[in-house]
């Protein structure tokens, strides 16, 4: 009997030289067909086979025979693995108040996205999952990245192309690592070895959700707005406190804490309605006129609902929000947006509400995340693909390496070593980390991080997209996927398929300080400008003090009169989430950088 992996199943999208493996009775001898060719595979002594399919055009759909399996629908095209954490990861629902006008059924965009899943007793042979089409209902679960970054190549290679998208939220680098590598950094083993045993997990998780849950319970028992439904509408909330949604002042940080709005619409009132509450830290739901229209149950995803028809009423209308704090400070994120839409109506929600302690409560350590394990998630996702034949690889990780950024590069080389033993030198092309004010930080790592991947271009055969100016400052997950994968997808363009184009933007390669003025250069530094004029530099001197001053764009180069301080270090963009950045001729932002200074 043969058994294929779940990958090479209907739908499915293969390079012109693929590589197909399954497995059978040993020695057994396998045939294929495809496309009018007849190949031969013997399987080895343990049942593996392999067999090297040669296709002359792109399109399709073929029909593959392997011994009795028939697959039907294969393309011929053009084939990325698309992996990291949860930016990768983040879906097109996820950008549609930003990016909706940009986002178009394609069923030349084909992906496959398989179960998340972690592993830890050794590397995994197969995985869930199926080819899906970028149309109707997957459009909104397709990860949002490879989506804009096949959208763009499809522009310039009107192939089909096929995306393996095993990106996971919250994983650093060493979840993407083997064992016997993580092994080879200290310290790091000893983080996997208690999840070698058979029952750690489920012993873990049980007495974390208990918990958990006997906190939630015990907050539900004393909540006085549950017990007196406070979200109904007609309730009198007229010795409630008062004061702006986003002013924290004199609210508890952890419990349940209740806010009361009245909205009046008038007569003529048209809809649909949308509600949509920015984020909220670190749960909440939400009501209007007594009927739940919101709820998020953690903190990053941002809060929106959609009002059921006839729920809003000409007159008063009451929206009643339960806000949580748990294991973080309970609040509402300044920046986004708060309103009540329709088509023609926009409603702000951020003026004064009413507010009432529901319950006060002491914080209780988050839940436990699994992810963070190293090699959880290779075993059971990257493992099962390995040797898959691709064009290339995205890759878009590293927030949760910031904690410890300058072991980055190691690792991430480590990781591209290893990969190209299975697929071959294929270019990796990586994204550096977006701005944010990363909460809690010391304000530089991921000005560090973002450093460390600059160090590994030194990795032949890679590119990097810098997203320095895609982010957003008061969200880790920025709405706007379609610059990022517009610029992998530029960067494939010239790194895989070897266009004669310009994929990178200014990176600083030079200091040098004479005469009371520093002067800057760049490699891919045409056309330098600067968004806001000029810009500032930041020296720091021989005594270790920081200065800063206004840079001045000369041709290639950016310069600083400094006077008669004596820099030892120059640095540009080196924040967690920097305001100012430069761009080359090709509208291509410079990577944040810290250079020592020659004099």
């Amino acid at each position: 009997m043969i058994r294929l992996p779940a990958i090479f199943s209907k739908g499915m999208v293969l390079t012109k030289e693929a590589k197909i493996w399954g497995w059978a009775e040993p020695k057994a001898q396998i045939s294929l067909s495809f496309m009018g060719k007849q190949y031969q595979a013997t399987a080895n002594h343990e049942g593996r086979f392999e067999a090297i399919l040669i296709s002359e055009h792109y399109g399709g759909p073929h029909c593959l025979t392997v011994g009795d399996i028939v697959i039907q629908d294969v393309y011929i095209g053009h084939v990325w693995l698309c992996g990291g954490q949860s930016n990768m990861e983040q879906p097109i629902s996820r950008t549609r108040p930003l990016l909706k006008d940009y986002v178009k059924e394609n069923p030349n965009i084909r992906a496959f996205q398989p179960e998340k899943g972690m592993g830890f007793s050794g590397p995994n042979q197969d995985l869930a999952g199926s080819w899906k089409t970028a149309t109707a209902d997957f459009l909104e679960d397709i990860f949002a990245v490879p989506y804009f970054f096949a959208q763009e190549l499809l522009t310039s290679y009107p192939a089909p192309i096929g995306l393996i998208n095993i990106a996971v939220g919250g994983t650093p680098a060493e979840a993407w690592l083997p064992e016997e590598i993580v092994r080879t950094f200290p310290g790091m083993y000893e983080r996997l070895e208690p999840y070698k045993q058979p029952d750690y997990i489920s012993n873990v998780d049980k007495a974390n959700t208990t918990r958990i849950d006997k906190w939630h319970s015990n907050l539900a028992t004393h909540d006085k707005g549950l017990s007196e439904d406070w979200h109904h509408q007609d309730y009198d909330d007229s010795s409630w406190n008062e004061s702006m949604l986003l002013d924290k002042a004199n609210r508890p940080s952890y419990g349940a804490i209740w806010y009361r709005k009245d909205i009046f619409l008038p007569e003529n009132i048209t809809g649909p309605w949308a509600l949509t509450l920015g984020q909220v830290v670190d749960s909440v739901k939400v009501f209007v006129n007594g009927e739940p229209v919101a709820a998020v149950d953690y903190q990053y995803p941002p809060c929106r609902g959609n009002i059921p028809e006839g729920l809003l009423k000409p007159g008063k209308n009451t929206i009643a929000i339960r806000g949580i704090g748990s294991s973080n400070k309970h609040h509402f994120t300044p920046g986004k947006t708060y309103e009540l839409s329709s088509a023609n109506t926009r409603i702000n929600l951020l003026g004064p509400w009413k507010w009432r302690t529901g319950h006060e409560a002491p914080t209780t350590e988050p839940g436990i995340w699994h992810y963070h394990v190293p090699c959880c998630v290779y075993n059971y996702m990257l493992a099962p693909v390995l040797g898959y034949s691709l064009d290339g690889i995205i890759w878009y990780q590293g927030e949760s390496n910031t904690g410890n950024p300058q072991g980055y590069k190691a690792l991430f080389e480590a990781f591209v070593h290893h990969i190209r033993e299975h697929f071959g030198n294929v270019p990796v092309i990586f994204t550096q980390l977006a701005n944010y004010i990363a909460f809690g930080g010391t304000g530089e790592n991921w000005a560090q991080l973002r450093d460390q991947q600059k160090q590994c271009l030194s990795i032949p055969n890679t590119a990097m997209a810098v997203a320095i100016d895609c982010g957003e400052w008061n969200d880790l997950h920025p709405q706007d996927k379609k610059t990022v994968g517009e610029r992998l997808a530029l960067c494939a363009r010239g790194l895989a398929y070897g266009e004669e184009i310009a994929i990178s933007g200014p990176m600083a390669k030079e200091a040098t300080a004479q005469d009371g003025e520093i002067t800057i250069s760049f490699d891919h530094g045409e056309g330098l400008w600067a968004i806001n004029g000029r810009p500032v530099v930041e020296i720091i001197d021989e005594a270790g003090a920081t200065y800063h001053f206004y840079g001045e764009i000369v041709g290639e180069t950016l310069t600083a009169k400094i006077g008669e301080v004596s820099p030892k270090i120059v640095r540009f963009g080196w924040m967690d989430c920097p305001t100012v950045v430069l761009y080359n001729a090709h509208g291509l932002p410079a990577s944040p950088f810290m250079l020592p200074v020659e004099k």
